[in-house]
C-alpha cells in the first residue's frame, strides 16, 4: 500500500503540526470542540515495556533479498560463517547468557549427525531430545541460529524443536522463519512453530510470521507460515491457505488439509465443509474469532516497536509499510493499543494508526471511542482518516458521531472524508448525501464522495449521469469516478430484480479496461474512460421512462 502512504504524506506536508491548527467555527459566534490534547504516548509506553525504537536504515543485502527485515530484527548478515551477534558453536545462546554446556552441544551435534546420516534414527533422536529438553534447549536454540549450517541440519534441528517445544527454541525458530535464505528451511521453521503455540510468550512469533505473508514467494513456506499463525490465534492467513488450496499447484493438497485442520480445531467438529471455512474467515474479519481479549504480554513490546516505525522521527517507507501490514492483521486485542496511539503527539503515528484501524475493519471496533475523539484532531488528515476508520470498524454505530461532526462545519478535507464515511455506514443517510451531492457549487471531490454513498444506498440514478460526465473530464478525479462505477458494477448480482440489468454491462466494461502489464498514456487512459462513460450513458438512455 505504498501509494496511500505517499498520498497521506503529501497531505500532511502542507498542514500545521499538532496543536498549531484549529478547525474553523461553525459561525463567528460559536466555538467548535477543542482538539484532544496529545502527549508522548509512544515513548512513555516503550519505556514502560522496556523496549526501544528501531534505529538505522535497511542494508543493501536486506533490500536485495526483499525479506522485509528491519535493523535489529535479525542480528548480523546472513551467509557469514560467524555473523556478528549470532553465537558460534559453544558460545552462549544470547548476549549476556550463560555459556553453552559443551556436553549439550556435543549431544546436540551427535543427534543431528545421526539423523542426517540415516533418517530412520529420527524417532529415537526426538525421544532423547524430549527427555533432556530443559538442559538441551539453549544448545538447540544456538544451533538454529548458526546460519552457515547446512540446510538439512537446520531442518533436523527444527524437527527436534517441534518434538519438545521450549521458549528458547521457539524464539530461534521465529528468526529462522523470518529470514533464512533457503525457503525449505523457512517452511520447516514455521511448521515447527505450530507446536510452540501453547508456550507462554509464544505470541512473539506472530509479527515474523505475518511478515512472511507479505514477502514470502515460496508456496510451501507461505503455507506453513499461515498455518503457524492459526496455531498462534491469528487467522489472517486463512485466505492464503484457501487460495493455495484452490490454485491447483503442488502444495494445494497440503494447503487444503491444513485449512480444514484449522477449521476443525476452531469449530470442534470433524465433519466440516467449505462453508464452515468461509464462515470462519468471515468471523475472524468481524472480530469474532480470537481467544485473546487483551494484548498478549509477549506481543505488546513488539506492537509498540511497530507503532514506533510509523513515527515521523523514524520515517522509512519500508518500515512504515511493513508496520501497517502487520498491525492491521493482528487480533481484536490490538485495537486498544492503536486507540492509545491515536493520542500520541506525533502526527504520523496518529495518521497511520487510524489508517491501520480502517484496514482492520470490525476487528478494530474496540478503538471506536478513540476514533470518535480523533474526529476533532488538530490535523485535518488525521481527522479525515479517523472518520473513514470509524465507518470501517463500527459501520452500524458510526453514523451519529460522523453526522454530528459534519454539523460543526469542519474544514473541507474533513468534510469530504465525513461524507465518504457516512456513505459506508450501515443504512447511509440518503437525504444528507443528496444534499451534499446536489449543493450548488459543490466541489468535485465532495460530489464524488457523496456519489459513492448514494450508489451504496441504491440511489444510483441520482449520480450515474454525473459520474459518466466526470469520467470524461480532464480535471477533477476522472479515475476516481471510474473506480467508483467499476466497484459498483463488479458487486451487482445478476439475479437482482432491480439492478441485474446493469450486470449486462460488465463484459463490455471489462473489455474497455486497462490491459495487464501495459502502461497507458494519458490520452489512452482518457479514451478508455470515455468509452466506459459512453456505455453508462447509452444504458441510462435505454432504461424505461428515459
Amino acid at each position: 500500500m505504498r501509494a496511500p502512504a505517499a498520498l497521506a504524506l503529501l497531505s500532511l506536508l502542507g498542514s500545521c503540526g499538532p496543536g498549531e491548527q484549529e478547525a474553523p467555527s461553525a459561525d463567528p459566534g460559536t466555538e467548535t470542540p477543542a482538539a484532544r490534547p496529545t502527549r508522548d504516548v509512544l515513548d512513555a509506553t516503550l519505556a514502560e515495556l522496556g523496549v526501544s525504537r528501531r534505529e538505522g536504515v535497511l542494508s543493501a543485502r536486506e533490500l536485495r533479498g526483499n525479506r522485509g527485515l528491519l535493523p535489529g530484527e535479525l542480528d548480523g548478515e546472513q551467509g557469514n560463517s560467524s555473523p556478528e551477534g549470532v553465537p558460534a558453536t559453544g558460545a552462549s545462546a544470547e548476549p549476556g547468557a550463560e555459556p553453552l554446556d559443551p556436553e549439550m552441544v556435543e549431544f546436540r551435534d551427535g543427534l543431528v549427525g545421526m539423523v542426517v546420516s540415516n533418517p530412520r534414527y529420527l524417532e529415537a533422536a526426538t525421544g532423547d531430545v524430549a527427555a533432556a529438553v530443559t538442559e538441551l534447549a539453549p544448545a538447540l536454540a544456538a544451533g538454529l541460529r548458526e546460519l552457515d549450517r547446512p540446510a538439512e541440519e537446520l531442518k533436523v534441528l527444527a524437527q527436534f524443536a517441534r518434538s519438545a517445544p521450549h521458549a528458547e527454541t521457539a524464539a530461534a525458530l521465529a528468526e529462522l522463519s523470518a529470514g533464512h535464505d533457503d525457503p525449505t528451511v523457512r517452511a520447516f521453521a514455521s511448521w515447527a512453530l505450530i507446536a510452540s503455540a501453547e508456550l507462554e510468550g509464544s505470541g512473539a512469533a506472530v509479527p515474523a510470521l505475518l511478515r512472511r505473508l507479505k514477502y514470502e514467494k515460496d508456496t510451501m513456506a507461505l503455507l506453513w507460515a499461515a498455518r503457524a499463525l492459526a496455531a498462534h490465534d491469528n487467522l489472517s492467513g486463512l485466505p492464503t491457505l484457501a487460495a493455495i488450496a484452490g490454485a491447483g499447484v503442488e502444495a494445494s493438497d497440503a494447503a487444503n488439509q491444513q485449512l480444514y485442520e484449522v477449521v476443525r480445531l476452531n469449530t470442534g467438529r470433524e465433519d466440516v465443509t467449505a462453508e464452515d471455512a468461509d464462515r470462519l474467515m468471515a468471523d475472524w474479519a468481524a472480530g469474532k474469532r480470537s481467544r485473546s481479549s487483551a494484548a498478549p504480554s509477549s506481543l505488546r513490546g513488539e506492537v509498540w516497536t511497530l507503532i514506533s516505525d510509523l513515527s515521523g522521527e523514524h520515517f522509512q517507507l519500508r518500515g512504515v509499510d511493513d508496520a501497517r501490514f502487520i498491525l492491521s492483521r493482528l487480533g481484536p486485542w490490538a485495537a486498544a493499543e492503536l486507540g492509545a496511539a491515536l493520542e500520541d503527539d506525533d502526527e504520523y503515528v496518529r495518521l497511520h494508526a487510524a489508517q491501520v484501524l480502517e484496514r482492520m475493519g470490525p476487528r478494530g471496533e474496540g478503538a471506536a471511542p478513540s476514533l470518535e475523539l480523533a474526529l476533532h484532531d488538530s490535523s485535518d488528515g488525521v481527522a479525515g482518516a479517523a472518520a473513514e476508520a470509524l465507518a470501517s470498524v463500527a459501520p452500524a454505530a458510526a453514523g451519529a458521531a460522523l453526522a454530528a461532526r459534519l454539523d460543526e462545519a469542519p474544514p473541507h478535507e474533513v468534510r469530504v472524508a465525513l461524507i465518504r464515511s457516512l456513505g459506508r455506514t450501515d443504512g447511509p443517510p440518503v437525504e444528507l448525501l443528496l444534499t451534499a451531492f446536489e449543493a450548488e457549487g459543490a466541489p468535485a471531490d465532495l460530489r464524488l464522495a457523496a456519489a459513492e454513498g448514494l450508489i451504496a444506498a441504491r440511489e444510483e440514478q441520482a449520480c450515474l449521469p454525473w459520474l459518466a460526465s466526470a469520467m470524461t473530464q480532464r480535471f477533477g478525479d476522472p479515475a476516481g469516478a471510474e473506480a467508483v462505477v467499476g466497484r459498483w458494477l463488479a458487486g451487482i448480482d445478476a439475479q437482482d430484480p432491480d439492478l441485474g440489468h446493469w450486470a449486462l454491462l460488465r463484459p463490455s466494461w471489462e473489455d474497455l479496461g486497462p490491459r495487464h502489464a501495459i502502461i497507458h498514456t494519458a490520452d489512452q487512459a482518457r479514451e478508455r474512460r470515455a468509452g466506459r462513460a459512453q456505455l453508462l450513458v447509452d444504458h441510462l438512455r435505454a432504461l424505461p421512462g428515459r
